[in-house]
């Protein structure tokens, strides 16, 4: 991940976003680590063929 955002910077990005269902715990608390904050959520963002919609979390990074 750190390789990641040092590319974006290199490459002239201002911001990094991403989306993130909201029950992988794990998933968020390693962006969050990254320095990723939660900036919305939309109920119905990810639609499983198993267990039907997911909440999804918008994350994002300034860089």
């Amino acid at each position: 991940m750190e390789a990641c955002i040092n590319c974006a910077k290199e490459a002239g990005y201002t911001q990094l976003e991403l989306t993130v269902v909201a029950e992988n715990k794990r998933a968020i608390a390693l962006y969050q680590k990254a320095g990723f904050v939660e900036y919305g959520r939309n109920p119905r963002g990810f639609r499983s063929r198993i267990s039907g919609f997911q909440e999804v979390v918008y994350m994002l990074l300034m860089l």
